[in-house]
């Protein structure tokens, strides 16, 4: 029993040291597309992704909501992108006292530009990887999530631009 027990202290170990390891890997520390900061590439893909379903845009607090980040925050990325002139404030057509902040064209290219070069890297992982170890690595990731959320995988659906409100996997294999 005992060796159990050290078994399992051993693999518990080793998941503690490899979550720990992806705190290192370099996401924040890659290639800027032509000098965004990635909170700044956040906030254009958050935006971007949100006018598919409201073309009108976001209100600041929808902005700050969505992305878990505080008001004035939101504040001072929307307004050095807006002079950048990836974003425009436009009035809401419904409620003049509410401001929207939608991507202008040049905010559309850049966010395209972004989106290709995340998933060149994500095409290279999956080339490190092979097509079956990155598709369990996927399984595994939806698996921690749900552990972690109270959730079971074919219970939950993570937002995908090509399939929204689609489950990205579950245990039948949709």
């Amino acid at each position: 029993m005992q060796g159990d027990n050290e078994h399992d202290r051993g693999t518990a170990h080793q998941l503690i040291r490899a979550f720990r390891q992806l705190k290192h890997i370099p996401f924040k520390n890659r290639n800027p597309i032509e000098n965004c900061t990635p909170s700044e590439t956040m906030t254009l893909f958050t935006i971007g992704g949100a006018m598919r379903s409201n073309p009108a845009g976001l209100k600041a607090s929808e902005l700050s909501s969505l992305m878990n980040v505080a008001s004035p925050t939101i504040t001072q990325t929307v307004n050095v992108l807006t002079a950048r002139g990836l974003l425009e404030r436009s009035a809401d057509p419904s409620d003049r006292r509410v401001v929207r902040i939608k991507l202008t064209e040049e905010g559309a290219r850049l966010t395209g530009l972004a989106r290709a070069a995340m998933h060149a890297r994500m095409n290279g992982l999956i080339e490190h990887l092979g097509e079956d170890r990155a598709a369990l690595l996927v399984e595994l990731l939806d698996d921690v999530f749900a552990f972690y959320h109270g959730e079971r995988p074919e219970e939950y659906s993570v937002w995908c631009k090509d399939n929204p409100g689609k489950p990205i996997h579950s245990k039948e294999g949709e």
